[in-house]
C-alpha cells in the first residue's frame, strides 16, 4: 500500500501572492501540496481585520501601495475565477479603459478594450482573499510560523543536486516532489544552492535609487471625488507622487524619493508627510477637509521602504536546472522597482506559466522547469529590462567611460534617446491622442511588450507632432501639475518647524 513517502507532496516555501496562487494551481498536479510560511496570520473574518492584524515580516511591502494590473486580472479570470469573485463581492472595483482615459480624450470601443480593466485594491485585501480560497481547496494544507533552514537532495553520483525535500530549522524534514521557491525578494536560494554543491544562479541587479512613503486613508464618503480618473501620478524628475485607490473606501498615498535626497528623509513623520503632498495640486483635493481621513486615525505611521534593487535571477542554464526540482517564481526570480507595479502580477503570471508547463510535461519536472524559465523570460523579461532602463533615466545616468564596447555604448546612448523622446513625446501625445493612450496602457497593464513604443512605426509617427509643440513651448498641460521642489520643501521644512 502506498505510503505518504511514496508520494510525496509539492512543497511550496512562502505564503504570499506567489506562493498562494502557485499552491492553488499545483492542486492541478499534485494529490498534496504543502505551504510553509515564515509569518503567522491569525485567522480574520474580514480584509479590514487583515489589514490591521497581519504583522508581515517576510513581505515589508504589505502596507506600502500596490497596483493590481489588467493582466492578473486575465489571469485569475482564467485561472483562479473564485479568488477575482471572492474580491467582487468585497467590493472591490474594477476599473475600465474609459475611466482611466484623460479628461478631453474620448475612446472608441475596440476590440481588446475589455482586456483593460485595472483592481483597486490593497495588498492586504488580495492576499486575504487569496488565502480563503486556497485554504478551502481540498489537498491544501497551510502551515505557518514554520523557518526553512535549507534543502535536502538524494546521492548525486558527480550530476547536478536533486532536491527531496525542505529542511527546517528545528531539524525536520519534510519530503517533496518538487520545492517551489515563492519567499519574495529576501529569498536565500543561492545560499541554499551553494549548501547543496548546486551551480549559482545567474543575477543581474541594478539600484533602483530610491525610497517610497506611503500612507493609507479611507474617504468619508467611500467614493471618489468627482472629476477624477483612477490615475493620479506624477514624476516631476526631482520626485514621484501618485494616489493607488483601494478597497472599500480607501486609498494611499505614495512618494517616491531620491535616495540622495536627504532633504526629504522627514517624510516618516505624519504632519510633514501631510504638508508635503498637499503642495501638489493634483493630490490636495483628496486630504482636503471633510474628503477623508488616515486610515487609522492621526497615529497612521508613514510606512518607508528602502534599499531596493531591481534583480533577475535564472535557476536554468545550457544544461537545463541547476538543481532538479527545485522552481523559483515571483520576487525570488524577477524584482523590479515597485513604483511600476509589476510585482503581484508577475507573481501571478508566473504561477499560471508553472501551472502550464506542469501541464505541457507531465512527470517530467526537467522539461517543464525549462520551459518555465523559456517563457518567464519571454513574458518578463521585457518588463524588467523597461524597469531598469527607467531607472537609469531617472537617475540620470549617462554612458561610463568604462564603457569600451562600441556596441555597448551605442545601446546605451540609444536608449537614453529614447528616454528623452519618451518624455517630450510620447507620454505629451497619450494625453491628447486616443491611440497613443490606449497603447500605454496595454504596455503598462503588461498585456503587450514594451518594445512596442519604439518599434511600432504608427505610435512614434503620432507622437511627432506632440513633440514639436512640446518643443515650442506650447505642448499638452500636464495632468499632473509641476511643483517646484523649492516650493514643496518649503511647507516640509514649515511642518518640522511647527513640532
Amino acid at each position: 500500500m502506498p505510503t505518504a513517502a511514496d508520494n510525496p507532496p509539492a512543497v511550496v516555501l512562502g505564503g504570499g501572492i506567489a506562493g498562494l496562487a502557485a499552491a492553488r494551481l499545483l492542486t492541478r498536479h499534485y494529490a498534496r501540496v504543502v505551504v510553509l510560511e515564515r509569518d503567522t496570520r491569525p485567522d480574520a473574518a474580514a480584509p479590514d481585520s487583515a489589514y490591521a492584524g497581519w504583522v508581515r515580516h517576510g513581505v515589508p511591502q504589505f502596507r506600502h501601495s500596490h497596483a493590481f494590473l489588467a493582466r492578473l486580472r486575465l489571469v485569475l479570470l482564467a485561472h483562479l475565477p473564485e479568488v477575482l469573485e471572492r474580491l467582487r463581492s468585497l467590493g472591490v472595483r474594477e476599473f475600465g479603459l474609459a475611466e482611466l482615459a484623460p479628461p478631453g480624450v474620448t475612446l472608441a470601443p475596440e476590440a481588446g478594450d475589455e482586456e483593460v480593466v485595472l483592481l483597486a485594491c490593497r495588498r492586504a485585501t488580495f492576499e486575504w482573499a487569496l488565502r480563503e480560497c486556497v485554504r478551502a481547496r481540498p489537498g491544501v494544507e497551510l502551515r505557518e510560523g514554520v523557518s526553512v533552514a535549507g534543502l535536502s537532495v538524494v546521492a548525486r553520483d558527480g550530476r547536478r543536486p536533486s532536491v527531496s525535500g525542505v529542511r527546517l530549522t528545528d531539524g525536520s524534514v519534510i519530503p517533496a516532489a518538487v520545492v517551489v521557491d515563492a519567499t519574495g525578494r529576501r529569498s536565500r536560494a543561492p545560499t541554499w544552492l551553494a549548501a547543496i554543491g548546486a551551480p549559482p544562479p545567474r543575477e543581474r541587479c541594478a539600484d533602483t535609487g530610491m525610497y517610497y512613503y506611503t500612507r493609507f486613508y479611507r474617504l468619508r464618503r467611500k467614493r471618489a471625488l468627482r472629476g477624477t480618473t483612477g490615475l493620479v501620478a506624477g514624476d516631476l524628475g526631482w520626485v514621484k507622487v501618485a494616489i493607488f485607490p483601494g478597497d472599500n473606501g480607501s486609498f494611499s498615498i505614495s512618494v517616491g524619493a531620491p535616495v540622495a535626497d536627504a532633504s526629504l528623509g522627514g517624510l516618516t513623520d505624519p504632519a510633514r508627510f501631510e504638508a508635503f503632498v498637499q503642495a501638489f495640486p493634483a493630490v490636495a483635493p483628496w486630504r482636503a477637509r471633510g474628503v477623508s481621513v488616515p486610515i487609522d486615525g492621526p497615529a497612521t505611521p508613514v510606512l518607508v521602504m528602502g534599499k531596493l534593487r531591481n534583480r533577475l535571477r535564472r535557476f536554468v542554464d545550457r544544461e537545463g536546472p541547476l538543481v532538479a526540482n527545485f522552481i523559483a517564481i515571483g520576487d525570488a526570480a524577477y524584482h523590479s522597482n515597485p513604483v511600476y507595479g509589476r510585482g503581484a502580477t508577475s507573481a501571478i503570471v508566473q504561477a499560471a506559466l508553472l501551472d502550464e508547463a506542469l501541464g505541457r510535461h507531465p512527470g517530467d519536472l526537467r522539461a517543464a522547469a525549462c520551459f518555465l524559465d523559456r517563457e518567464s523570460e519571454r513574458e518578463l523579461r521585457p518588463f524588467w529590462e523597461a524597469a531598469v532602463a527607467g531607472d537609469r533615466w531617472a537617475l540620470g545616468e549617462t554612458p561610463s567611460p568604462k564603457v569600451t564596447d562600441p556596441l555597448a555604448w551605442l545601446a546605451l546612448m540609444a536608449e537614453q534617446a529614447f528616454g528623452w523622446f519618451f518624455d517630450v513625446g510620447v507620454l505629451p501625445a497619450s494625453r491628447v491622442d486616443p491611440v497613443i493612450f490606449r497603447a500605454l496602457m496595454r504596455i503598462f497593464n503588461m498585456l503587450e511588450p514594451p518594445e512596442r513604443l519604439f518599434t511600432d512605426p504608427g505610435l512614434l509617427l503620432r507622437a511627432l507632432p506632440v513633440l514639436a509643440r512640446v518643443l515650442r513651448g506650447d505642448g499638452p498641460p500636464p495632468l499632473f501639475p509641476v511643483v517646484a521642489r523649492e516650493a514643496a520643501l518649503s511647507r516640509l521644512e514649515r511642518a518640522g518647524a511647527r513640532e
